[in-house]
């Protein structure tokens, strides 16, 4: 029993080594240009899917269809002073 503990102990021990190592020598990418880490792309989207899951986001109460996104359209264009290249079009009717 106390020989696996040992071994235990050596083991986590190199491998908090091996990975202190891989990012203290300069060998992890962290350049924009490099490639992403192993599994980092894989990890991002499992932590932003948890993320997601876990806000319980209720669905809108205004369907999307084309009758709302016009009235949208018209609203945004009568409102927003700053969009004046959006008002030389003619609204569809």
């Amino acid at each position: 029993m106390r020989g696996f503990v040992v071994g235990l102990l050596v083991g986590v021990l190199l491998l908090t080594g091996s990975v202190y190592y891989y990012f203290a020598s300069g060998m992890a990418p962290v350049a924009t240009a490099d490639p992403p880490m192993p599994f980092e792309k894989k990890m991002a989207s499992k932590a932003l899917n948890a993320h997601i899951d876990r806000q319980n986001i209720a669905s809108s109460p205004v369907p999307a269809d084309e009758p709302n996104l016009l009235a949208g359209a018209k609203i945004i264009r009568s409102s927003a002073p700053y969009a004046m290249v959006y008002r030389t079009s003619p609204l569809p009717q």
